[in-house]
């Protein structure tokens, strides 16, 4: 019945591909239910349905003109009334010129024009172990923010964030089909009626599902007047889970904070105290972490406040007037109870939005679908999600000074702050434990400083002979051991207490320093002994002549031979002198220099045990007496 597959196939893709889905999604509603395939010179019946004019009169012709039924609906129909339908054959028309394959394009792609589409899913972020302790995946946010055409391109993260088991992945997931169809004009991009809600795990119930941090692996392009910007969507674990304690908040709050240029507090009725407890402790964090890392800490917030019920007021003019009621409450008290929360509730940049109970059907199902939402909440869903994906490009995330920051930038400072966490286990407890955690990594970043710019500047004296000669080994050696020492005063003195983890910071420290004096005398001992060398016998050449030059041979080896040996008895040391210099062909001049060299060797020695332990701290004293320079 019909004639399927005589009309050809959709032509070639044009060059400018449509959003995800797009195609699909348009070819089922223009689609003929007779030959499943698209329609052709459509027609519309009585009962509303289109179908191919061919197809239609194919399909009447076998039965009498007073049985006439509509294929797909069966209703009773008058073949007299096949009316051209002009709208749906104008649509088929513009579908015919989009692409068959569905290639994603800057407007809703996982990467920038001309990259290969990849299919989005959820991925892990940061993982959260029994003890609250939290790993963040570099490799996993390094594809999300790095890849793509993201890494170079400004970013807006959407991160949602607060109590437990109450939607925060249902919402992304209608956020994601949004950003997934953002050409689309009208409601239909919420989906079809039944279409199953796919995208971040998510379950009805009381039991937990998200763990950790996930973000959408498919960045979103949107259009803005300074160009194109990343979208991502960030699902967080409940940080008010009465079930973690405030160490893993705050990691969370800190997490959310860098990961969140838009960011959602989602509770629950109405803005509780204790909701606000909880946001003046993430403000503290968003503010302690915009210092360090030069961040403006709340770039937009949302209080989304669900199940809504103490008013028909809905929307954003329902949450206005409950933020100022917020607002009224928080000044009324004196001293002010959440002042961080007073200050940003106050701000052009902060907004409340009240949403109904969704239904019964769908707190009770597992599907998600709109079938099952009750009207006004499914209203309020869509209202929502529009006014968000509408603004989302405004929320790009900048740092203090208003520069814009590609995703390279936001992962590395996202990477710092993981280190950071591993570094300072214990300091999160609270946000002021959590200031001084970064305070004291600052101190402890400005000794390391200092010591590579010592280090660099030895390391610059010493590439002239002179200069070099004028420091033997043992000498750089002490002045290596009295740098460390005056940093690690000084770290101690300006870390903040309290700090757990100080000593063994300061261990860490010391050891990292000892270890990179170790690497420089290790090549400046070389290239004091070639310069030793060098200088020896080219003095004792220009001076005594060839008797000289072999005086001088005899020095420089006798240095060498002490520098090496360290501990040969003086006799020893003379002999290789003495060899050194007759390799020269004079004995006289090597007996000379070995005994020279023999005498400087043991004042070389003799200081160098006086250093002696290597990691003791000195008393800023010595002898300068016995250390007479080379030249």
């Amino acid at each position: 019945m019909g004639n399927a597959n005589n009309k050809g196939t959709i032509p070639p893709p044009s060059s400018k591909p449509p959003p995800q889905g797009m195609v699909k999604r348009l070819q089922e509603d223009v689609t003929c239910s007779i030959c499943l395939d698209i329609l052709e010179d459509p027609v519309s019946i009585d009962c509303g349905h289109n179908f191919c004019r061919g197809c239609l009169a194919v399909h009447w012709s076998g039965v009498s003109a007073s049985g006439s039924q509509c294929p797909e609906c069966r209703a009773p129909c008058s073949r007299g009334r096949m009316i051209p339908d002009t709208r749906v054959k104008s649509l088929v028309e513009k579908i015919r010129d989009l692409p068959c394959e569905e290639t994603l394009t800057p407007t809703g792609s996982p990467e920038g024009p001309g990259a290969q589409p990849e299919q989005g899913r959820p991925v892990q972020l940061v993982r959260l172990d029994e003890e609250g302790g939290l790993t963040l995946d570099e490799e996993a946010l390094s594809r999300c923010l790095e890849q793509g055409g993201v890494g170079d391109a400004p970013v807006c993260l959407v991160s949602i964030v607060g109590e437990q088991r109450r939607g925060k992945s249902f919402l992304l997931n209608y956020l994601l089909r949004r950003l997934q169809n953002l050409d689309v004009k009208d409601g239909s991009w919420m989906g079809r009626e039944e279409e199953p809600l796919e995208g971040f795990e998510w379950r009805v119930g009381a039991r937990s599902v998200t763990k950790g941090v996930w973000a959408w692996s498919q960045p979103f392009w949107v259009p803005t007047e300074w160009g194109k910007v990343a979208v991502l969507l960030v699902d967080t674990e409940g940080s008010m889970d009465i079930a973690r304690g405030t160490e893993t908040s705050v990691k969370l709050s800190a997490l959310s904070m860098l990961l969140g240029s838009y960011q959602i507090l989602n509770v629950s009725s109405q803005i509780k105290d204790p909701d606000l407890e909880y946001l003046e402790m993430f403000l503290h964090v968003a503010e302690e972490v915009g210092k360090e890392y030069e961040l403006e800490s709340i770039r937009h917030l949302d209080l989304l406040v669900r199940d809504w019920s103490s008013s028909v007021v809905l929307g954003s003019d329902g949450g206005e007037e409950h933020l100022r009621d917020v607002r009224q409450m928080l000044e009324a008290t004196s001293p002010c109870k959440h002042p961080r929360t007073l200050e940003v509730l106050s701000r052009s940049s902060s907004r409340c939005y009240l949403m109904p109970f969704p239904g019964k059907r769908i707190m009770t199902g597992n599907q998600g679908s709109l079938r099952d939402m009750d009207e006004d909440f499914r209203d309020s869903l869509r209202d929502y999600v529009t006014t968000l994906v509408g603004s989302v490009g405004q929320h790009i995330w900048r740092d203090r000074d208003g520069a814009l920051l590609t995703g390279t930038q936001l992962t590395a400072k996202i990477k710092k702050f993981s280190d950071l966490m591993k570094k300072h286990h214990c300091g999160f407890s609270s946000p002021p434990q959590m200031a001084i955690a970064f305070h004291n990594q600052r101190v402890l970043d400005r000794a390391h400083a200092d010591h590579a710019l010592f280090l660099k500047e030895k390391d610059g004296d010493s590439q002239n002979m002179f200069s070099c000669l004028k420091v033997p080994p043992s000498k750089m050696t002490k002045l290596f051991m009295e740098r460390r020492g005056h940093l690690l005063r000084r770290c101690r003195t300006d870390m903040r207490e309290p700090a757990p983890e100080k000593e063994a910071l300061l261990t860490e420290l010391e050891d990292l320093l000892t270890q990179e004096a170790e690497t420089f005398l290790k090549t400046y001992g070389k290239r004091f002994k070639k310069f030793a060398i060098v200088a020896g016998v080219g003095a004792g050449a220009l001076v005594l002549g060839p008797v000289g030059g072999a005086a001088g041979a005899g020095i420089a080896g006798a240095v060498i031979a002490a520098e090496a040996a360290g501990a040969l008895a003086l006799t020893e040391v003379m002999a290789i002198g003495v060899g050194t210099g007759a390799a020269a062909g004079i004995v006289v001049g090597g007996g000379v220099g070995g005994g020279v060299g023999g005498n400087f060797a043991r004042k070389d020695r003799q200081r160098a045990e006086a250093a002696g332990g290597g990691r003791e701290e000195e008393d800023g004293t010595e002898d300068l007496s016995d250390d007479s320079p080379l030249i």
